[in-house]
């Protein structure tokens, strides 16, 4: 008998507690409210948080979720286009012109997912996505017409097979029923009841309003499950919701592998494991607890010494309580030996812990990539892919992998949104197969444009600029120049024709100029011509009176 999604979750739980007890304890040092104590799936808990000794880890995962952002999602940059399959090209027998055409519509549908992605929330809910990647290691993506959503360890179980391809995924809501939908809550209390709900509710199940703090709740299960065909062929990505076991009519959808609108994301994985590690837990787990463990003793030891406190010889003439009780200036009877103030003598051993923290916060500083923060005005393509390269060189093909896993199905399925919108045609897959460049290669188109000018500066230096105009088509070569740098070349290039056009209408004036001029070369039309501009000087001196 197939168990249901509540079943499921059960099922797969225990093995995803171990891997939020392991986040849990990155938390602590970082960001503590990322993971909570509790495993249930409650979005408003009122959990009062630990406050960490240090706040170099804090400002760390911060510093490196904004790094990480910025390369993979950088602002009014293009950080992915669309190229086209050079065997297909081929076989269509294609020529250069038409392919500079194809590229330039591309170019088009590039610019207009750009515009989709600007317009969006998406890069602030997929910073909250690098947040809990980076200290919990795992995060699942919604992407659905509305935006992002993220959702937490706590809310969500996985299964995967051995390559670390999903198989399953499970999640679990805890809703107010008063908020779901009025057909959603006689579901929720008809809990034998089998009759007929109105269908499309899913949007407002996956977008619910926020919980309040009385009334009733009930927990509204996703199940999410990929059935992959094998022998090349693409996968198919199910899902569903449920509640009181019994599947919410409307909520059955299916899309295919390469735009499913369900990404679980894991930043570390080893082979074999269901969920991810954290990059804090990688690199950082260690010298986070030891700088812990120094500023709490530097703080308590600095609090101590601080301190003052006057002892008071028993035996001496010096009474306590006459100088704690006295004025600011009074006159007191006493020996000036008997009080002596209290000195602690840990300076040497202060200075050896912070020491020893400062050398921890500098390699802590390393690894969060905190020591590399760069100063400009603006984002440019050359700022993203230096982010990018470094990134890559910094933490370990991390930014690799996650151009796999997020870049290219968030592009994938955000094309296939506006094509389904009817806002982008549907491209031609008889014609031409689009190839998806993303990260470091797509931000490296400015190394297309670079190599493109080197190309034409060294053929003009070492035959001659003449050589441009004889061996380079200079329609093709603004194309391609415009191509390289993302520019809309619609109505801005003059066509061929326009050019022939132009290069005619030329000639013609050069023809009537030389005839001109071969004309007043006879003296008898130079004073014919003297004669005719005397009579238009003398009728625009003495103009005519219009009729009234």
């Amino acid at each position: 008998m197939k168990k249901t999604a509540a079943q499921r979750y059960e099922d797969l739980a225990q093995d995803r507690d171990y891997y939020l007890s392991r986040g849990r304890a990155c938390a602590r040092l970082t960001i503590p409210y990322l993971i909570p104590t509790s495993s249930e799936p409650v979005a408003d808990t009122k959990e009062t948080f630990p406050v960490p000794w240090n706040g170099i880890g804090a400002r760390g995962v911060l510093n490196l979720a904004s790094r990480m952002l910025l390369g993979l999602l950088p602002p009014t940059q293009q950080f992915f286009r669309f190229s086209l399959d050079d065997a297909e090209l081929q076989k269509l027998g294609v020529s250069p012109e038409q392919r500079t055409d194809f590229e330039q519509s591309l170019s088009q549908i590039e610019r207009q997912v750009l515009r989709e992605i600007e317009a969006s929330n998406d890069r602030v809910v997929f910073h909250e996505a690098l947040l809990h990647l980076i200290v919990g290691g795992n995060a699942l993506l919604h992407i659905a017409p509305e935006g992002l959503r993220c959702f937490h360890l706590n809310r969500y179980v996985c299964q995967r097979d051995p390559m670390g391809n999903p198989l399953e995924v499970v999640i679990c809501e805890q809703l107010a029923i008063e908020t779901l939908p009025e057909k959603i809550q006689e579901l929720v209390r008809a809990k034998d009841d089998d009759d007929d709900i109105t269908t499309g509710l899913i949007d407002d199940i996956i977008n619910p309003v926020p919980r309040r703090d009385n009334g009733d709740t009930v927990r509204i299960y996703t199940y999410i499950q990929w059935e992959r065909n094998g022998q090349g062929k693409e996968g198919t990505v199910k899902w569903h919701q449920e509640v009181n076991n019994k599947v919410i009519p409307g909520t059955e959808f299916s899309r295919p592998e390469s735009v499913s609108p369900w990404l679980p994301l894991t930043m570390i994985r080893s082979d074999g494991q269901q969920y991810g590690i954290s990059y804090v837990e990688t690199a950082a787990l260690a010298d986070l607890q030891t700088v812990e463990a120094l500023c709490q003793a530097i703080a308590e030891g600095s609090l101590a010494s601080s301190k003052i406190l006057f002892l008071v010889k028993p035996s001496g003439v010096t009474k306590a309580a006459n100088l704690a009780n006295s004025a600011n200036g009074a006159f007191v009877t006493g020996d000036p030996s008997d009080v002596q103030a209290l000195q602690i003598q840990k300076s040497t051993d202060l200075q050896v812990a912070m020491q020893g923290k400062t050398q921890i916060e500098a390699r802590l500083s390393q690894a969060f990539m905190l020591a590399d923060v760069r100063d400009s005005e603006r984002t440019t393509a050359e700022e993203v892919r230096l982010t990018a390269l470094q990134i890559e060189n910094s933490l370990g093909s991390i930014y690799s992998v996650l151009q796999t896993t997020f870049q290219v199905p968030y592009v994938s399925r955000k094309l296939d949104i506006l094509q389904r919108e009817k806002k982008l045609p549907m491209l031609p897959k008889e014609l031409v197969k689009p190839v998806m460049t993303v990260g470091l290669a797509a931000v490296g188109r400015g190394n297309d444009l670079e190599q493109l000018v080197r190309f034409t500066t060294t053929l003009g230096q070492t035959m001659g600029p003449e050589s441009l105009a004889t061996y380079v088509k200079p329609t093709e070569l603004i194309k391609r120049l415009a191509y390289s740098m993302g520019i809309d070349t619609l109505g801005l290039i003059k066509s061929e024709e326009e050019l022939a056009q132009e290069q005619q209408a030329a000639q013609q004036q050069a023809q009537q100029q030389m005839l001109m001029q071969s004309k007043l070369a006879d003296p008898k039309n130079l004073a014919d011509a003297a004669q005719t501009a005397q009579e238009v000087q003398m009728t625009a001196e003495n103009p005519e009176p219009q009729p009234q």
